[in-house]
């Protein structure tokens, strides 16, 4: 199986751990869905895998995240990617691993990833809810204990002279050998966002605009040019052998590719 079409799927309400960064805060609101109106959003899509990934963090609430996850897979029976900023507990885990391994039965994949971009600065421009970065990283560790093999989003980038690029290489070292790879990209801003971080149009300079938000969302953004912080921390998984992507869709094809993302070991 190759992933070609992804849908995207997410709770309405406003993400509580406002983060600095996020660019959803501009996106309009306009109803409050229940998760099988959610579910049924993407009944008329085209897709080989469903980000529950959106406008929120859809694992703020675990419970409702999870439930989420069952719900998507009991009606359509595909592999699902969740992303989060949280830490879920033993008993929340062992959900995880029990649809996953249900997942597994009909060849579809549980992805899971946990988002980190900094240590010492992360209080910079995330709230003190979410939680502490160390947290997030010992919980990776949890989940390649338990059969996952997470993936670890350290995003956004920040120019080394806000957020020192030392700080994203020190996470990589802290979870070298629970990881399957690293995705990375860089600072996506528009007047909002920049606002929020106390920043200017003109402390950066820009790349042209990117795919990553290819159907996952439509807002204005530009994305700050950090080829150099990207290519700091290429090198860095590339010494430690850790493949490393700019596109969640190339990391999910990867495990895929490597005797199944998330298949028990035999």
């Amino acid at each position: 199986m190759i992933i070609k079409k992804r849908a995207f799927v997410s709770f309405d309400e406003y993400c509580e751990y406002e983060c600095k960064f996020c660019y959803t805060y501009g996106i309009e609101r306009s109803k409050i869905r229940t998760i099988d109106e959610i579910i049924d959003s993407i009944k008329d899509q085209t897709f080989d895998v469903i980000y529950v990934s959106q406008k929120n963090d859809n694992f703020s609430d675990t419970s409702r995240g999870i439930k989420l996850c069952y719900k998507l897979f009991e009606k359509y029976k595909k592999s699902i990617f969740i992303i989060t900023r949280n830490v879920l507990n033993d008993d929340e885990i062992v959900k995880l691993v029990a649809l996953k391994k249900r997942m597994n039965d009909y060849n579809q994949e549980l992805f899971f990833a946990s988002s980190i971009n900094a240590l010492s600065s992360v209080r910079k421009y995330e709230s003190n809810k979410t939680k502490d970065p160390y947290e997030r990283l010992n919980f990776i560790k949890k989940m390649a204990q338990n059969g996952f093999k997470p993936i670890l989003m350290l995003r956004p980038i920040f120019p080394n002279t806000i957020i020192p690029v030392c700080e994203c290489l020190n996470v990589i070292d802290y979870v070298s050998s629970d990881i399957s790879c690293v995705v990375s990209s860089g600072l996506g801003v528009n007047e909002n966002v920049l606002h929020r971080l106390k920043l200017k149009d003109e402390d950066f300079s820009y790349n042209n605009n990117q795919e990553y938000l290819q159907g996952a969302i439509d807002c204005d953004i530009k994305f700050v040019n950090v080829d150099n912080e990207l290519k700091i921390i290429k090198g860095k998984c590339t010494y430690q052998n850790i493949p490393f992507f700019e596109h969640s869709i190339n990391a999910l094809n990867y495990l895929l590719q490597t005797n199944g993302a998330f298949k028990d070991e035999q």
